[in-house]
């Protein structure tokens, strides 16, 4: 069986993007492993080359219009909220499908992700108790697993992000330019 292991951070739109490859190849059967992902304090990734962000967003342009995908700048840029629901949402079974509507809430509807009742909203809106929910946010059932995720991936040295990863198979993305397709992604998980 193939399986991937996918580090992500809602503030980045090509882990949105990545995010609807990756739902495809769990369609195909694999299995993949949602961990989050933020900036650790202190982190030096490469410097993007002169122009990228300027290049990125005529880029993320196309993308839209090309695979037909809603895209437009988030309405804030705090995502640690989002981070740990999505990992309440991970421990009730959910996890690709909480990850799908954050960032489609995020990126395509220009919600606060930030906010906790959103985050309970889409909670309900894909099929989760939104009272159990809620009271899991309120207990800090997440916590846990979300300092985990920031621990696997600073023992794995992981410094930008999307990032695919299967046993030693690694593929982390620095320039848009080299965003996987579903076919990568696909050999990667094998």
């Amino acid at each position: 069986m193939s399986r991937l292991d996918y580090h992500f951070d809602y503030a980045c739109p090509w882990c949105y993007l990545s995010t609807l490859t990756v739902r495809e190849l769990e369609a195909e059967g694999a299995a993949v492993e949602y961990h989050v992902w933020k900036m650790p304090p202190g982190a030096n990734p490469p410097p993007k080359p002169e122009g990228y962000f300027e290049a990125g967003r005529a880029r993320l342009k196309e993308l839209r219009e090309e695979k037909n995908v809603p895209l437009s700048s988030p309405v804030q840029s705090e995502t640690i909220p989002a981070l740990l629901a999505t990992k309440v949402a991970t421990e009730m079974g959910k996890a690709g499908d909480y990850v799908t509507a954050v960032f489609a809430a995020h990126w395509a509807n220009k919600q606060d992700i930030s906010d906790r009742e959103t985050l309970i909203r889409i909670a309900g809106e894909i099929g989760l108790d939104q009272g159990a929910f809620a009271a899991a946010l309120d207990a800090e059932a997440g916590q846990a697993a979300l300092e985990q995720d920031l621990q696997t991936a600073s023992a794995e040295n992981i410094d930008t992000i999307p990032a695919f990863l299967n046993g030693e198979k690694r593929l982390l993305i620095h320039h848009f330019d080299d965003v996987p397709t579903l076919n990568d992604i696909r050999e990667l998980s094998r």
